[in-house]
């Protein structure tokens, strides 16, 4: 009524001052002095609660925290010593994949704070550093940092997804990651290279050769699909302990010289080489190595040890057309030969067995794709003449859809020292399918085998299997340990079990890669 009063009065501007009631003021005074009281009382009771809220938020944060705390106490895993616990996580990191952005060890140590204290105090939680665009330098620095003075794995990658201009962020990225992590290169034991660059590879290489030795290196690993130029090499004295070089998808560098100078690169103490090429037609690809550096390379490490090849990373072409002037590769402490041509036709496999010579290999591999009909035979050139073994020392063989029908007892004699055998299904079948069918003595049933491993055996090889070993029990000679490697074929799991029981009432039976559950 009176602000209606009020308003009446403002409209009415011909009113005089004496015109105005004196008591209208009075109430006008008296209801703003209610409505400030007012305003003071819900300023302060909009202060206390946001008072309260904030403490009601704080012991809500403290309350959670403990909650959590006691949540994860109460996890069987939390009942775990810190030994055990830093294990589980060691293995968590070392089986992560290799490359991937999101790191095993840094999910970890955001997991909880008890992780985080475990994992930020494991140095060999942080021994590997990925060089790469999307990792920033100061996550290198942590790496660096938490890692103490163990060994370091340096990996150069390139980007997850390529786009326009990554490989010039690339090189930036490179420069600035080598100038942090500089300071660790003695500690650096394993350099591992993968990028589609070949400037990046050329650089990266040509950096380290600027930096100061590489005491501690032991391994590097080099693998570039598209590039179109020899991997590069650490020259002289760079890397003066390098034990292992795997080099895939690229070809060797030709050699200096004739007779490629051990002083020339940094394999002189090389005991490991590893050559892969992806696909099957790679003797005239760009990453297909001339057979003279592969021979300089060879004879510039003598102390190689253990030779894999995979693929046909070498092309022998011109030495198969000139076989009669072919000198003999001589590997003089060659243990481990390790052959997974990667088709059942190579193209020039028997020419390189042909020319080998290790007097002192220990352990053989040839292994073909599962692909039916089994590969090449290779099973002659196995003697230098016959009836002399070529490797008569080989103790360990493996042979994976190599064996045919008629060439059993030709690779039996091959390898007639043999303690440690691997088959795989086609090659047990055709051996022991010969052995039940055949009353001629074989070298492979004397006392000398030791173990004998069949990958994804059919329930009739094991019947055979069980039938051998009756006969080679007959004769008196021991029997060896049999390994039974999966995978099973579903529709053989039930036959399997029977049989393999079987094969346990003669000798110890091992079991690896099988599921028990769909075996019976």
């Amino acid at each position: 009524m009176v602000f209606n009063a009020a308003q009446d009065l403002a409209n009415t501007g011909s009113l005089s001052r004496k015109m105005v009631p004196e008591e209208m003021l009075l109430t006008l005074q008296q209801e703003v002095c209610a409505l400030e009281k007012k305003r003071k009382e819900l300023l302060a009771r909009l202060e206390e609660t946001n008072t309260s809220l904030v403490e009601v938020q704080t012991l809500l944060t403290r309350k959670t925290s403990q909650a959590h705390t006691v949540q994860n106490l109460l996890a069987p895993v939390s009942r775990l010593p810190d030994e055990v616990l830093l294990a589980v996580f060691e293995e968590a990191v070392r089986s992560q994949e290799q490359g991937q952005i999101t790191r095993t060890e840094i999910a970890i140590s955001y997991t909880s704070h008890h992780w985080r204290q475990v994992t930020v105090n494991a140095p060999r939680l942080w021994n590997s550093l990925c060089i790469r665009a999307e990792v920033p330098v100061a996550m290198l620095q942590i790496y660096l940092s938490r890692s103490s003075n163990i060994p370091l794995t340096i990996e150069f990658r390139e980007r997850e997804t390529a786009w326009p201009g990554a490989d010039k962020r690339s090189m930036a990225h490179l420069g600035s990651a080598l100038d942090a992590i500089w300071p660790s290169v003695p500690r650096w034991r394993r350099i591992v290279v993968l990028h589609r660059s070949y400037p990046y590879f050329t650089h990266v290489f040509r950096e380290l050769r600027k930096a100061a030795p590489l005491k501690m290196l032991q391994s590097i690993s080099m693998r570039s699909p598209g590039v179109c130029g020899p991997c590069p090499l650490l020259l002289g004295d760079s890397a003066p302990a390098l034990e292992s070089l795997e080099v895939e998808d690229m070809p060797l560098p030709p050699p200096v010289t004739q007779t490629f100078d051990a002083a020339r690169y940094s394999v002189a103490g090389l005991t490991t080489l590893r050559l892969r090429v992806h696909g099957m037609g790679v003797g005239s690809s760009h990453a297909a190595t001339d057979p003279s550096a592969f021979r300089a390379l060879i004879g510039s490490a003598p102390m190689l040890s253990t030779l894999e090849i995979y693929g046909q990373p070498i092309n022998f072409g011109q030495e198969r057309v000139d076989e009669e002037d072919v000198l003999p590769l001589e590997i003089p402490r060659l243990r481990t030969l390790v052959l997974r041509p990667g088709t059942q036709h190579p193209r020039d496999l028997r020419h390189f067995i042909s020319v080998i010579k290790a007097p002192t290999l220990r352990q053989f591999e040839l292994v073909y794709p599962d692909n039916a009909p089994p590969g090449q035979d290779v099973s002659d050139l196995l003697f230098d003449p016959f009836p002399l073994a070529r490797f008569p020392c080989v103790e360990t063989v493996r042979l994976h859809n190599a064996v045919h029908a008629d060439t059993v007892a030709t690779f039996m004699n091959a390898f007639p020292v043999a303690a440690r055998i691997t088959f795989g299904s086609p090659d047990a079948g055709c051996l022991f399918e010969n052995q039940t069918s055949s009353k001629t003595h074989s070298p492979w049933t004397s006392s000398h085998i030791q173990h004998l491993t069949v990958i994804s055996p059919l329930h009739n090889t094991l019947l055979q299997m069980y039938e051998w070993l009756l006969s080679v029990a007959s004769q008196g000679h021991r029997l060896p340990t049999i390994t039974l490697e999966g995978p099973i074929r579903g529709i053989d799991s039930l036959e399997f079990l029977t049989q393999s029981s079987k094969l346990a009432s003669c000798t110890e039976v091992r079991l690896r890669g099988i599921d028990r559950s769909t075996s019976g």
